[in-house]
């Protein structure tokens, strides 16, 4: 039998719809963590970094679309499919085993508008002197892990699993069981549609990774069209550079917020009683029974965020800080 090789960093994941405040609290996460002492003499630091799940897009060439009523065919970014996921696992698994990011990552998400917070420098500092007391003195009593990845995104976590026979559960695997089951801690931010809407109607664009290499460049080695198989992680960021999407009118409408709803089925709760009801529901249907999207689950093994996004980002951040300090005092693993 064998055995999976010992665990070098602790993987937070932040997510919830778009807009919902993910980046802005893994940015401030990172800043107060970063750096922490963990011991007297200053001779042994937490480590910490941010994957931002938007680095994980394919080639824009290889984004879907879908047909809108109206007939219009549009690009669908907010769907599994358009998320290399086999990279994405495997980058979790090569950061879980070797406690840094892939030399190959670079991330084009931190090359977005980065809004304002909200927080003042003082609640960072702070936060960083609590945290910097709470771990030191838990690593002195036996050690935590002394590194800590911050993975924001909007597609990370999956449903639980609802049996225990092996056959069964082959059945049900969910396409992001293996990024769920990489995460040590699961931080789920809701954001209420209005907010969702105006913030993301709010944005200038994105930056993206660009149209796939010509395959014709026998020197790249990168096949997106196949998958990840053939991505070398130790190797240079290789891909072509970055082009801008701009949202295009109804875009939340008609893509982003169906799309938040139909793949968090599992984890919103609807009219009638009960979560979002099983795969047979229509879309339609079910977007009018999750309402606002206020209601969240909270026994499925994620933490939501309190307020379900009526909070204000300090009230999330302490709440996060408590959160992450609970789990690495008590030395979890997978």
């Amino acid at each position: 039998m064998n055995q999976e090789p010992p665990q070098k960093a602790t993987i937070i994941g932040i997510s919830g719809p778009s807009s919902s405040g993910k980046t802005t609290l893994a940015r401030l996460l990172q800043r107060i963590f970063c750096g922490v002492n963990l011991t007297a003499n200053g001779d042994v630091n937490l480590n910490t970094f941010i994957i931002h799940e938007d680095d994980f897009y394919f080639p824009d060439d290889q984004i879907p679309t879908v047909t809108l009523p109206s007939g219009k065919q549009i690009q669908d970014w907010d769907t599994a499919s358009a998320i290399d996921i086999p990279f994405l696992s495997k980058a979790l698994t090569y950061v879980r085993e070797n406690g840094t990011l892939p030399p190959r990552l670079r991330s084009k998400e931190d090359q977005n508008d980065e809004g304002e917070s909200g927080i003042d420098d003082s609640v960072v500092f702070e936060l960083r002197d609590i945290v910097t007391q709470a771990l030191s003195s838990s690593f002195l009593e036996g050690g935590i892990m002394q590194t800590v990845a911050f993975l924001e995104g909007f597609l990370l976590f999956s449903p639980p699993d609802t049996t225990n026979n092996p056959q069964e559960k082959s059945k049900e695997h969910h396409i992001l069981r293996p990024v769920h089951n990489a995460i040590n801690l699961h931080l789920f931010l809701p954001a209420p549609y209005e907010l969702v809407k105006a913030r993301r109607e709010g944005r200038s664009g994105y930056v993206t990774i660009g149209p796939a290499p010509d395959v014709s460049d026998s020197t790249n080695t990168v096949k997106h069209e196949t998958g990840s198989g053939d991505i070398d992680l130790e190797g240079e960021d290789d891909r072509p550079p970055q082009n801008f999407w701009t949202d295009p009118p109804g875009y939340v409408d008609d893509i982003v917020w169906p799309r938040y709803v139909g793949d968090h089925r599992w984890l919103l709760v609807a009219d009638e009683g009960g979560d979002g009801g099983g795969s047979g529901d229509e879309l339609g249907d079910l977007v009018k029974r999750v309402g606002d999207g206020r209601r969240v689950r909270r026994d499925v093994g994620v933490e939501v965020a309190p307020g379900c996004g009526e909070e204000g980002m300090e009230v999330v951040l302490r709440w996060a800080v408590e959160l992450i300090l609970g789990y690495l005092a008590k030395g979890k693993t997978m």
